[in-house]
């Protein structure tokens, strides 16, 4: 979070999720790790030994494959079983002592995300999100998004619909925020007595992942459960807040981001995890795509010309803070897979970082409008 200050101080103001990943690039395997490795496995890891069982057994399993290829000769059926179950247990057993090493933090990062949907909701103000076309500008806008998430699901491990791409799908599907200031009111201007669509829109998007999470969450354990629909339910509670912005959660949200995803990232070796093509598919499908997408939904439900649809999209077709904070929490529960977790904060961080392109294109956009014949 200082470090967060720090940047949005010297003039970098979309710089949360950025200061996140490089805290939890600092604090994990690839630096603090080797660096202080006592204060990794006191602070951050905990599970050392349970690791080097791990590794013993790996080790255990290669040198028999080595010594047989070196004597040409078959290991015997036995050994190899053996050694299978020991790897096998050794696993377990770094997977149930990291969870209970990670318990308290898992809980810290749910909090924090919490706070994050609560200030970003896409539902407050009670929206109704059901009138105006909402609903199926809302079905337009995170479409492709949900698409592009079972395509790299499919792509990369041969499996579209599982539990971890509903999660990931429900991420990328979170509606935007209520617009503020003049940006509020110059899309409510250019959509004339179709004003009430883009907060029903963004609501339809919020609730359509809301559904998606809870889906998810069906099979899962109850705490496990308990610890990712957190969040989602503090999004449907904003529900009920009035749309002025509240002085505490605006001030919150992002130090929030900043804290979850630093704690997440410091578990992750991000290296060796990313994964180039997932991370650029997501971030165009969540960002470009999806604005284009939003602006199908104006033009084919209300009838809105496509330049002011396309002006109006941009208000509610990006969400990256909560995004990166439920990538966080997810990633903590063990519920995402950790390449895709890396993929969905990366993208988050570049449409954070590359906010003011979307600034550009709305004044160009915007003098397009004035410049179109009526």
């Amino acid at each position: 979070m200082t470090l967060a200050w720090l940047l949005r101080a010297a003039g970098w103001k979309n710089s949360w999720i950025v200061a996140g990943i490089c805290v939890g690039v600092f604090f994990g395997p690839l630096c603090a790790a080797k660096a202080f490795p006592d204060m990794y496995q006191l602070l951050i890891d905990g599970c050392g030994e349970a690791r080097a069982e791990v590794l013993r057994s790996q080790r255990a399993t290669e040198a028999l494959m080595l010594a047989a290829a070196t004597t040409r000769t078959v290991p015997a059926e036995s050994v190899v079983i053996e050694l299978d179950a020991l790897r096998q247990s050794a696993e377990i057993n770094l997977r149930e002592s990291r969870s209970a090493f990670d318990h308290g933090a898992l809980w810290v990062v749910a909090l924090l995300a919490a706070i994050v949907t609560l200030a970003r909701s896409p539902v407050t103000g009670r929206v109704r999100w059901w009138k105006n076309g909402g609903l199926a500008i809302g079905a337009w806008t995170v479409l492709i998004p949900i698409g592009v998430v079972f395509l790299v699901a499919k792509i990369e491990t041969q499996e579209a619909l599982t539990r971890w791409s509903l999660i990931a799908a429900a991420i990328v599907a979170f509606g935007a925020a209520l617009p503020r200031g003049a940006e509020r009111w110059l899309t409510m201007g250019l959509l004339a007595e179709n004003s009430p669509s883009i907060d029903a829109a963004r609501g339809s998007a919020g609730i359509i992942s809301f559904v998606l999470a809870c889906v998810a969450a069906w099979a899962m354990e109850f705490d496990v459960a308990a610890a990712w629909l957190l969040p989602w339910g503090t999004m449907l509670a904003a529900w009920g807040l009035r749309d002025h912005p509240n002085i505490f959660l605006s001030r919150s949200f992002g130090p929030a981001t900043a804290g979850a995803v630093a704690i997440a990232i410091s578990r992750v070796d991000v290296i060796h995890e990313l994964r180039v093509t997932p991370t650029l598919g997501l971030y165009f499908a969540g960002e470009d795509l999806r604005w284009i997408a939003a602006a199908i939904g104006f033009a084919l439900t209300l009838g809105v010309p496509w330049l002011r649809s396309l002006r109006v999209s941009l208000a509610i077709s990006s969400a990256p803070l909560p995004q990166a904070a439920l990538t966080a929490c997810a990633v903590m529960i063990g519920v995402l897979p950790i390449w895709m977790g890396v993929s969905l904060l990366i993208a988050a961080a570049a449409t954070e970082v590359l906010l003011p392109l979307r600034k550009i294109t709305a004044k160009q956009l915007e003098k397009n409008i004035h410049q179109a014949p009526l």
